[in-house]
């Protein structure tokens, strides 16, 4: 694809899910590509946003929070960039703040499936997990085949000890099929535990 010829908003997406799924030379290709487009047609709000996202895959998170916060000057009611850095917030520990960044973009962002998913994840870790399967079930409202929402969502329910994990393990297996390997694998060894 040519330089001058990319969807900054799309690219985002596909990193989104190179990132999901464990694909990171790939993504980090894509971020170096976006990168440059968005130094050749001066789009500072893509600029650092991409920046962090090379942070994030660093593991820099300090540092990737405050391209987002750039970002969030330039764009106020970005749900992705708020997403991103309530996770980054969330991998600092800083679990209260990364819940009040969430609660932030979803009232910016109401459509932004990924606020609602990794709202979700967070609450899921610290074992809210009532709370998580309703915003699991909200990021699915938006993209009905979102794999890792239908995973994490099994994952709740195998915490609750609720029967439906099975039913959403096995439509996350569908979806997963071909993208990753690894997620594929495990959602098999799941299955076959519940099965007995």
């Amino acid at each position: 694809m040519a330089v001058s010829k990319i969807d900054l908003k799309k690219e985002r997406k596909n990193l989104d899910r190179l990132i999901t799924f464990f694909h990171f030379k790939s993504a980090r290709r894509k971020i170096e590509k976006c990168l440059k487009f968005c130094q050749k047609h001066d789009d500072d709000f893509f600029f650092y946003y991409f920046l962090a996202q090379k942070c994030i895959l660093r593991h820099d998170f300090n540092k990737a929070i405050k391209y987002l916060d750039s970002a969030l000057k330039l764009r106020k009611d970005d749900g992705c960039t708020y997403n991103d850095k309530a996770i980054c917030l969330a991998e600092l520990g800083k679990y209260g703040k990364a819940m009040d960044c969430f609660d932030e973009g979803i009232r910016k962002d109401r459509d932004c499936a990924s606020l609602y998913h990794n709202k979700g994840w967070l609450l899921n870790m610290l074992g809210k997990y009532r709370d998580a399967v309703i915003f699991f079930k909200k990021a699915l409202e938006f993209e009905p085949g979102r794999a890792e929402s239908l995973y994490s969502l099994a994952d709740t329910y195998l915490h609750l000890g609720d029967r439906r994990a099975k039913t959403y393990l096995q439509k996350a297996l569908v979806q997963v099929k071909g993208k990753c390997s690894f997620i594929h694998k495990e959602i098999l060894k799941q299955l076959k535990n519940i099965q007995g």
